[in-house]
């Protein structure tokens, strides 16, 4: 990608004019695809990388669903691909961090939420940016889970997020297992076979992290057990 055709791009995205913004980001979005296959164009995204990055946070609030939706696709993207990653400056992690985790816990929009939680499921970012962050992400993931929009869809990508972040920062995910392992092994009872199958699989994934579990964690579920899931099983038996 030339410098005159990122240009373009950047005009298109910053344009008052909703179809030109949609253009300029279906644009950047087929440049992204293309670039896994060559790396002259990864090279270029990744020069050019402080600048989309500018652009598409300025537009994951936006007020077009659809136009949200493909600033958020972009921005997982360029947090994804590690030669892009190196290049972001300090400042440009932290926002992209923080700008995720407010967007998810305060948008009504279930695919703006969804893609959300699925940037932070791609995402590989440096682990001390993680650690700086990890109780606003962590918050933001455990919203998704229980999303009040009731889509399965987030909650499954929220599953993703929190085996993705116990691959990275293993001891904090343990040391609040209390906080987001419930929602998820609560969901071993659904009716919902993917919901089940998604949280039996995370389960499995990080029994490592939860097994055995905290003092915290084992309060959780005994209360759980005495509560929830024994009804959970006899609704169930019940059926």
């Amino acid at each position: 990608m030339s410098k005159e055709e990122i240009l373009e791009i950047q005009t298109l995205i910053s344009s008052n004019d909703n179809s030109n913004k949609s253009s300029g980001y279906s644009t950047l979005l087929q440049f992204q695809q293309h670039s896994c296959i060559n790396p002259s164009s990864l090279q270029s995204l990744a020069q050019n990388s402080n600048s989309i990055i500018s652009s598409t946070l300025s537009d994951i609030e936006h007020h077009d669903e659809e136009i949200a939706a493909q600033a958020l696709k972009c921005l997982g993207f360029m947090i994804y691909h590690p030669s892009i990653v190196s290049e972001l400056r300090v400042d440009d992690v932290n926002l992209v961090l923080d700008s995720l985790a407010k967007l998810i816990t305060t948008t009504k929009l279930k695919t703006v939420c969804n893609l959300g939680v699925w940037c932070f499921s791609v995402q590989q970012l440096g682990v001390s940016f993680l650690v700086a962050h990890f109780h606003s992400l962590l918050r933001a993931i455990v919203h998704a889970l229980d999303n009040p929009m009731g889509s399965l869809s987030t909650t499954f990508e929220a599953t993703q997020a929190i085996m993705k972040l116990s691959g990275q920062l293993s001891e904090q995910m343990r040391d609040s297992s209390h906080i987001w392992a419930p929602p998820i092994y609560r969901r071993i009872l659904s009716t919902d076979k993917r919901e089940k199958d998604s949280s039996e699989r995370c389960l499995l994934k990080i029994s490592s992290i939860v097994i055995p579990p905290s003092l915290e964690l084992s309060k959780v579920l005994v209360k759980d057990m005495k509560i929830k899931l024994l009804n959970g099983m006899k609704d169930l038996l019940d059926r």
